[in-house]
């Protein structure tokens, strides 16, 4: 049998009962980082050592795994903080479980995603997390404006070195009015949310040395109706070729009910 199993994302004291006895138990423990999960064994009394898991070894060691598992070996793996397998490894394990035929099973826990939902106080009916933002540009770039109309609210880790950048490159992009949330620390002593329009979060993290695990959630697009249009470079090419910036936010407001000023925005960009 091989757990899951979901670990503190900063406060130690977050980890269930149902985890201490199941690593007690296990034969084998394999971690995303060995030191951090002995700072958990250290605190709960659990007399083990783990192995590690990451992303460097991750093929090797799953082919271990997988072989300690069909020799009866109870087996649990830890990530760095969270979950496992989001933004962190575990999934090539969980397929190959599932194309061997182990069963495997999930011990849930703390989760920096649904944490942060919660904290935001943006709409949580409809969320989608996008993991880690790509550290170039152009390809950052891309997420967003892909997920220019999209209607559910946005969740990303981000690196406190780019977040700056990250907020910048946002506020070209998402209309004005878009709100956005900065998760700082979450669960730990210097916990802080951050809530605001793009712009004004922008402005404000840009005057603070900023420092800590981050998530980055941004507002879904709330003005979407039957007659919107998902808006790509094609449909600007096609516009600006017939009218101007002016004319051409005048006529995609008409049409799609959404801001003529963030569409005019959008075209001269």
């Amino acid at each position: 049998m091989i757990y899951l199993i979901c670990t503190p994302i900063g406060n130690l004291n977050d980890i269930s009962l149902r985890s201490i006895e199941i690593l007690n138990s296990s034969d084998l423990i394999y971690a995303e980082d060995t030191r951090k999960a002995q700072k958990i064994f250290y605190k709960y009394k659990i007399n083990k050592k783990s192995f590690s898991y990451n992303d460097h070894n991750e093929r090797s060691k799953t082919k271990k795994i997988i072989e300690e598992a069909k020799a009866g070996k109870q087996i649990s793996l830890i990530s760095d903080a969270g979950a496992p397998l989001i933004s962190d490894p575990g999934y090539i394990l969980v397929n190959e479980c599932i194309r061997e035929n182990i069963e495997y099973s999930v011990i849930p826990g703390p989760s920096a995603v649904i944490n942060s939902m919660l904290l935001s106080g943006l709409p949580t009916n409809k969320f989608m997390f996008l993991g880690f933002l790509p550290k170039k540009n152009p390809e950052r770039k891309k997420v967003f404006e892909n997920n220019l109309n999209n209607d559910a609210t946005l969740v990303f880790f981000e690196s406190p070195k780019r977040l700056v950048e990250t907020l910048s490159m946002m506020n070209e992009i998402f209309p004005s009015t878009r709100r956005a949330v900065v998760c700082r620390e979450m669960t730990k002593k210097y916990e802080e949310v951050i809530r605001g329009t793009i712009s004004e979060i922008h402005t404000h993290m840009s005057a603070r040395d900023i420092k800590g695990e981050i998530c980055l959630l941004i507002e879904g697009n709330q003005n979407l109706s039957e007659s919107s249009i998902n808006f790509n470079n094609e449909i600007k090419d096609v516009a600006l070729k017939n009218m101007s910036p002016s004319e051409a936010a005048k006529l995609l407001s008409l049409i799609t009910k959404q801001n003529k000023r963030d569409l005019y925005k959008w075209l001269t960009k």
